[in-house]
């Protein structure tokens, strides 16, 4: 049988399109096909193979999965060898989000705009988490786009939590603080200026009585700069809590802890977050931009702008009304339901069957049980005791 490959620019650890390319190696393996990974570059302390050594194991008939999320020399490797290709496109950031603050930055996401056309003659199918996104495909010319929504391991962020980040957050609930949290990269397309806004309208109507969370990695300078500035002219320094980076513990513990999820990022292929939050139970806020709605669907309030005053009333609607969260947290588990492993695996299967018909390969037996499947009902299921 024909092996079905990922390529990957990097690999990283919590990085979203790492994490989706895992999970559906992980599903392709369970059916009994061989899935290996190859990089351009092998970061925090990865050992996987690059791509140039992907000739010494070639199969005919392999089929060669890229994942787009960035620029990188794969598309013009894959574009010169024979076999069957398919674009995981997990999104592209317009490049006049970082023009102002790293221009090398809004080059690479020129060039993995072309990298995207590139592959559009050549690849059987493209695949997109998001209508938003498979739009982006048809406009390049894929002739056959399917929409399979993130695949994740629920293990991934919610796992045992971090014993000195729940007393953290208890301590602040205690002396009477809403958390409210945000979990995505500092970059500027997630615009967290207009949360840090509203935190200070929320102050000046109802009181200081919340601390907004920004868990994320900061990736420009010139940006992470100008929330900082924002922070001190609004005197909000000890009211935003930047929290560049965390481990798997201590992000199940602000998941956990936290009163609700918020944001108002404006450009997302997905939105993986939300997911996460919603998991958890949290109620979540969110500006209905590009992805976005499709992510939340049901599970949440869909802002139709970012008026801090607006999302300012909400948040206080939210932490003040016990009643509304409960009905939050209704919706949210009814979403769950439809992005959850147990919706997205078959899809992702049928994905894979049809890639398998297009080449003439062989079928796998497709009953077969996906672990992330069974672990995603597992924590979907409510314990003994809980509400």
């Amino acid at each position: 049988m024909s092996a079905i490959h990922h390529f990957v620019p990097t690999l990283l650890k919590g990085d979203g399109t790492g994490n989706n390319a895992r999970a559906m190696a992980a599903r392709i393996r369970e059916l009994g096909i061989e899935s290996e990974f190859f990089v351009a570059e092998n970061k925090d302390g990865e050992q996987y193979s690059l791509y140039t050594d992907y000739p010494t194991v070639a199969k005919q008939d392999d089929i060669l999965v890229y994942h787009l999320a960035t620029a990188s020399p794969i598309p013009a490797f894959l574009a010169s060898r024979p076999g069957h290709i398919v674009v995981v496109y997990q999104n592209l950031t317009p490049a006049p989000y970082f023009a102002q603050y790293d221009t090398l930055a809004a080059v690479m996401q020129r060039r993995g705009a072309e990298d995207l056309a590139l592959l559009a003659s050549k690849a059987i199918m493209g695949i997109a988490p998001s209508e938003y996104n498979c739009a982006d495909l048809e406009s390049n010319g894929y002739r056959e786009v399917v929409k399979v929504p993130i695949i994740f391991d629920p293990t991934d962020f919610m796992g045992a939590s971090d014993q000195k980040a729940d007393a953290s957050l208890a301590n602040l609930s205690h002396r009477g603080f809403r958390n409210w949290l945000f979990v995505g990269r500092l970059v500027p397309n997630k615009a967290q200026e207009h949360l840090i806004m509203a935190l200070h309208a929320h102050r000046e109507i109802y009181g200081d009585n919340a601390i907004l969370h920004l868990v994320g990695r900061p990736s420009y300078p010139g940006y992470v700069r100008s929330l900082y500035q924002l922070v001190r002219e609004l005197d909000l320094l000890d009211r935003v809590n930047f929290v560049l980076g965390v481990s798997a513990a201590e992000l199940a513990s602000f998941y956990r802890s936290s009163d609700l999820f918020i944001s108002a990022s404006e450009h997302e292929g997905f939105c993986m977050p939300i997911v996460e939050a919603l998991f958890h139970g949290l109620p979540v806020i969110a500006y209905d931009a590009t992805a976005v709605p499709e992510t939340l669907g049901i599970g949440g309030i869909h802002l139709e702008d970012r008026d801090p005053l607006t999302i300012a009333s909400w948040a206080h609607a939210i932490t003040a009304d016990p009643a509304l969260r409960a009905r939050l947290s209704e919706l949210s588990h009814a979403r769950l339901e439809e992005v959850s492993p147990n919706a997205t695996i078959p899809l992702f299967d049928s994905a894979i069957k049809r890639m398998l018909q297009i080449t003439g390969a062989t079928m796998p037996d497709f009953s077969r049980p996906s672990a992330l499947a069974i672990k995603a009902s597992e924590a979907l299921t409510p314990h003994p005791g809980s509400p």
